[in-house]
């Protein structure tokens, strides 16, 4: 794995294994993935909700493990399941 410098702070091995220890470590973060028979889900719905590919996987995953989808982009608000922003799960 190697790292570049763009802005002071950003893209640091440190920083970035702060924000893995964070996350995906001391957090509830947990990692999910498609398999090849989900692309058929992934595609319907990057076509039904005018989605980009990012944004289709992201579906697709909450369609599959039904977890919420938490997230600034309003391109979820065209879909079916809606999204939380970031605020909304700070008090939960």
């Amino acid at each position: 794995m190697s790292f570049t410098h763009e802005k002071p702070g950003r893209n640091e091995p440190a920083t970035f294994s702060r924000f893995l220890q964070d996350i995906l470590i001391d957090g509830d973060v947990r990692l999910a993935g498609l398999q090849p028979d989900d692309m058929t889900n992934l595609m319907d719905a990057a076509g039904k909700y005018k989605l980009d590919f990012d944004d289709a996987c992201q579906y697709a995953v909450a369609a599959k493990l039904n977890p919420e989808i938490v997230s600034f982009d309003s391109d979820f608000d065209r879909t079916n399941r809606k999204k939380k922003l970031p605020r909304e799960i700070e008090s939960e």
